[in-house]
């Protein structure tokens, strides 16, 4: 019977495509017997079929993407693994080349994230671009899983020194004390058990390290009220605002103030699902009557007026343009935050930045290119609210939109 009491974190794995994530995904899931027997027979005999005559934990994951792309109902993103602590939801991992696009565009969303490194094959771009791409999401906790241990022998001392040297890849983008654990994904050498051949490793397993490292999210409903305005309606005599609660708790009779117009108010009554109700809590989308707010539009968002909030002048933002989109400074966009569309100005492109190699290439160039990733400074033109990423992720993403659909995506990273 499972413990419903187990607070859950949502986990995304990274690395290179050769380093053995799809492995160590497929190792966590089958020790915690995330996936049942049958499913589990079933790719064995699929295997034996093949002509492949070692269990490979890689094609657990295969097989479940298989699944997914099928429409069938098992789905890795809804399988969940336990520890003692902790659920531990994998979130869907992209590929590499679609990473930065759905990634950036709010995807999915992790709370914490495992960078899996090759000992053999050491360091790649590809795993410094997706530290790089993990950092600027916002995602703070991190461990780093040292695969293919068993290539080297177990060493222990080549492993220490890996560890030094990587340390200083993870400070240059503000990593620090991030836990470094030794694995072997395919033996299952000190993922969720203890192994010999590690034993000079005292600090843990990789899921006990997990959960002596990761802390669950605040949960959505104990934070400060963030309500996004989807539409407004006029049914009789009542202007109805239908709205999502993002995050906070919404009351009948509580004071709010619509942002950006900043007019405050009263909500006078609360519809979800045809009937009335006193409260709407985090996911709740409803219908609301406000007493004393008549400006409030989509796009607006609904706070409470206790935290003095003001309407954002310049904002600094991480971004990554593709689908043939190119930014120069000065450039007049539309950006789509929540469900507000605003027109803003590049005032200043600051820095181009090689993710490859966490490093600079460029300061304040003319312009951002296809695929490339920069940090930018922009001017709303219209009334605009928005949030840094790191406080509020639902309103700390954002879309530049073009004529057929987004094509740049970006993360508040200073708001003024």
């Amino acid at each position: 019977m499972l413990d419903l009491s187990l607070r859950k974190v949502n986990l995304v794995v990274v690395g290179h495509k050769d380093h053995g994530k799809s492995t160590l995904i497929g190792r966590l899931l089958y020790d915690s017997k995330a996936i049942p027997e049958q499913k589990l027979q079933e790719i064995r005999d699929e295997l034996e079929k093949s002509g492949k005559k070692e269990f490979e934990f890689a094609f657990i994951l295969d097989s479940l993407e298989e699944e997914r792309t099928g429409g069938l109902t098992i789905d890795i993103v809804q399988t969940p693994f336990k520890s003692e602590k902790y659920f531990y939801t994998i979130i869907d991992c992209p590929g590499h080349k679609e990473f930065i696009q759905k990634m950036l565009t709010g995807a999915s969303q992790a709370d914490a994230a495992i960078l899996v490194v090759s000992a053999k094959e050491g360091v790649q771009s590809q795993t410094r671009e997706h530290l790089f791409l993990i950092k600027t999401l916002g995602i703070k906790q991190l461990v780093v899983a040292v695969n293919k241990m068993d290539a080297l022998g177990y060493d222990e001392q080549t492993f220490e020194q890996f560890s030094e040297d990587f340390r200083t890849i993870l400070s240059s983008v503000g990593y620090d004390d991030v836990p470094i654990v030794p694995v072997s994904a395919f033996y299952g050498d000190n993922v969720t058990k203890e192994a010999g051949k590690l034993a000079w490793y005292e600090r843990g397993t990789l899921i006990e390290i997990l959960d002596n490292t990761v802390e669950p999210p605040q949960p959505l409903s104990e934070k400060p009220l963030r309500c996004i305005v989807q539409d407004v309606y006029a049914i009789g005599k009542d202007r109805v605002v239908v709205c999502r609660v993002e995050t906070g708790t919404l009351k009948v009779n509580q004071q709010v103030m619509a942002m950006p117009v900043m007019e405050r108010g009263y909500v006078q009554r609360i519809e979800s699902s045809g009937q009335e109700v006193n409260e709407a809590s985090s996911g709740d989308s409803v219908g609301i009557v406000l007493d004393g707010i008549s400006s409030v539009d989509r796009g607006c968002i609904l706070t409470d007026p206790a935290e003095n909030m003001r309407p954002t002048k310049h904002f600094i933002a991480e971004l990554v343009t593709f689908s043939g989109f190119a930014l120069e400074a000065g450039n007049t966009i539309v950006i789509r935050v929540g469900t507000a569309e605003i027109k803003c100005e590049a005032d200043k492109i600051l820095d181009k930045i090689d993710p490859a190699h966490l490093t600079v290439k460029e300061e304040l160039p003319k312009s951002l290119g296809n695929g490339e990733v920069g940090k930018v400074e922009f001017r709303p033109l219209q009334p605009l609210y928005l949030e840094e990423f790191s406080a509020f992720p639902q309103l700390g993403r954002f879309v530049i939109l073009g004529k057929k659909g987004p094509v740049a995506a970006g993360i508040v990273q200073e708001k003024k």
